[in-house]
């Protein structure tokens, strides 16, 4: 029996793999709410392309504070000339160490330093950004490729997303239309979540869906991609996001469905990353 072949890495790397009270490179955002601070190296360089890599956002909640945010991961030979490669990953309200985690085949090059900054709703906050990478693939054909993943449904001037109502008790919402048309052809998608309320109850947990579709003939294309828990009560929480690889043709569209495991928070608002070719 002929057997396919499969994903045969050689190559992991990471900025940070002991972590301690924190994870990674601390990124601070800009000196006024919802604003970038300025680029911020987290890796020097890896060896070998990525195929695979993994993004751990953490240490970045307070108690009733509200510390919504946007990383950006970008290349470049410095801090004047960057290229972002993954906008608007939600980072916000990160538990220590293990925070807000993301998964996905993004292509970088070798030899050239990876960067990051961090949007916040609070000022001059930090957020800790460990990035991992695997590469030295010997059957490269096995896994996608991703150049660059784009975010779509954001709410820039105040760092959220497209609000959207959860179901409650475990049961689906309905779905929230995040882009009407989309503007260009994508590989696949994730999900970011946020909440403005600051006043949590510790423990809901979250689920949430993609779909594709118009309005009543909705297709999912993805089952919880994003799962989130509200770990404490002290606005600490994680979540882990995973892609869903689909075809998605231009003037598509995309929308979120979510689901709480109690009584939802306030507040709440979700974004689609997209993946492009």
């Amino acid at each position: 029996m002929l057997v396919p072949p499969h994903p045969h890495h050689s190559y992991f790397d990471t900025n940070d793999s002991s972590p301690t009270g924190s994870a990674g490179t601390a990124v601070t955002s800009g000196g006024s709410t919802n604003t970038y601070g300025t680029w911020t190296q987290i890796h020097a360089g890896l060896t070998y392309p990525s195929e695979w890599v993994a993004i751990n956002f953490n240490n970045n909640y307070s108690n009733n504070s509200n510390r919504n945010s946007y990383v950006d991961i970008g290349i470049g030979p410095d801090s004047s000339n960057v290229t972002v490669i993954a906008e608007k990953l939600c980072g916000g309200f990160a538990a220590l160490i293990i925070g807000r985690m993301y998964t996905f085949p993004l292509r970088i090059p070798p030899d050239t330093i990876i960067w990051a900054r961090h949007q916040c709703a609070t000022a001059s906050t930090s957020v800790y950004v460990q990035f991992t990478a695997f590469g030295g693939n010997a059957n490269p054909s096995t896994i996608p490729v991703v150049s660059r993943v784009v975010c779509l449904g954001a709410t820039t001037a105040s760092t959220v997303g497209t609000s959207i109502t959860v179901g409650a008790s475990g049961a689906e919402g309905s779905w929230t239309e995040i882009v009407a048309s989309t503007t260009d052809d994508y590989g696949g998608l994730m999900i970011g979540s946020f909440t403005t309320d600051t006043a949590w109850t510790a423990l809901p947990a979250y689920s949430y869906d993609a779909s594709i579709g118009a309005s009543g003939q909705e297709l999912t294309v993805g089952e919880n991609l994003t799962q989130w828990l509200l770990a404490t009560s002290t606005e600490a929480s994680v979540s882990y996001s995973v892609p869903a690889f689909v075809g998605i043709p231009t003037g598509s569209r995309l929308c979120v469905r979510g689901s709480c495991s109690s009584t939802a928070e306030t507040g709440l608002s979700v974004v689609l990353y997209a993946f492009t070719h």
